[in-house]
């Protein structure tokens, strides 16, 4: 059965890579057109269901971390090392669950539903406590039904495989600055469209002299991607707590491979179009001006290291995009 088993997974693994370098390859060469394909107006419902790929990921990190705790407080380990080990898997379990409280309510999430939520403490703090918190105890509650003796180092790799890519994600992001393809369809000083292999260059400028959310040139890589598609790896640690899921591993992971990429088919559809009114931070006075005039990319690049350097205020803003005029 083992055998059989591996053999099988293997298999599916290998065919999932496939599936993704080929849509690396076509998305490679057809970004452009396959943007120009997905490009709607934003839909509310479909917002709701986009959202659904966001939990999984940090939710599933709470419950490991529920799982692990329980595991290391029945440990043989001295007492000291136990209540440090105990201490930083609650650190990470409110850690995680604050920062998916965040991600659910982002506005590129229910933020963009119900915009009172994004960046809201309060309210991102309700959601952890109601959505994700509870499910460490879940994670509790199960460990001691696994006979895996070696269940505490599986939970300690998975987690650090889910937060190698979390980091990896937050670091390209930082690197690539590439704008989003509702910023570049807009036309916001003169913002076109960047293939995900080019670095894009003066975002700093960008948010400081238009007031563009520094969301905006978060592009790449895809964190609604990343974050679902981790379901196909994650939905298999299921069998470490329900021996009898064993046998249906390769149905859990196609499942969870189904679901990443209809979430990722969900958000490229709708994620390129929100209301033009919530891409900038600043009030509709000035985002109305901001979109009056129109500057080059190289004007705002070159405006990027004085704007750092020189404190912009709101009311300073015609005269800041004067200046910009006469030196282009």
């Amino acid at each position: 059965m083992d055998k059989k088993y591996y053999s099988a997974q293997t298999i599916f693994n290998a065919s999932i890579m496939l599936f993704f370098g080929a849509l690396f390859l076509i998305g490679t060469f057809s970004d452009k057109a396959i943007a120009d394909f997905l490009y709607s107006p934003d839909s509310q419902a479909v917002k709701l269901a986009t959202s659904v790929g966001v939990y999984p990921f940090f939710a599933a990190s709470v419950f490991f971390l529920g799982a692990l705790f329980e595991r290391t407080v029945h440990s043989q380990k001295k007492k000291t090392v136990r209540y440090i080990l105990c201490a930083a898997c609650i650190v990470f379990a409110v850690f995680s669950g604050f920062i998916g409280g965040g991600a659910l309510l982002d506005r590129d999430c229910l933020g963009a539903v119900f915009p009172a939520l994004n960046r809201n403490v309060p309210a991102i703090s309700a959601a952890a406590v109601t959505g994700f918190y509870p499910v460490f105890f879940v994670g509790y509650r199960m460990a001691p039904k696994s006979a895996d003796k070696a269940l505490a180092k599986r939970i300690v790799c998975l987690l650090l495989i889910m937060l190698t890519a979390f980091v990896a994600m937050q670091v390209l992001k930082n690197v690539f600055h590439r704008p989003r393809y509702r910023t570049a369809v807009i036309g916001y000083g003169g913002i076109g469209f960047v293939p995900w292999y080019t670095p894009f260059s003066g975002a700093s400028g960008y948010i400081a002299v238009l007031g563009i959310s520094k969301g905006e040139f978060r592009s790449f890589p895809s964190g609604h991607s990343i974050l679902s598609i981790s379901v196909v790896y994650m939905i298999q640690s299921l069998t470490w707590f329900f021996p009898k899921l064993k046998e249906k591993a390769l149905q859990l992971s196609t499942g969870g491979f189904f679901f990443g990429v209809f979430i990722m088919i969900i958000k490229n559809d709708t994620r390129s179009a929100l209301p033009h009114r919530r891409l900038s931070r600043r009030n509709d006075r000035h985002h109305a001006l901001a979109r009056t005039y129109t500057h080059s990319a190289q004007d705002i690049a070159e405006a990027d290291g004085s704007v750092r350097r020189k404190r912009f205020f709101a009311g300073a803003y015609p005269v800041k995009i004067k200046r910009i005029r006469e030196r282009s």
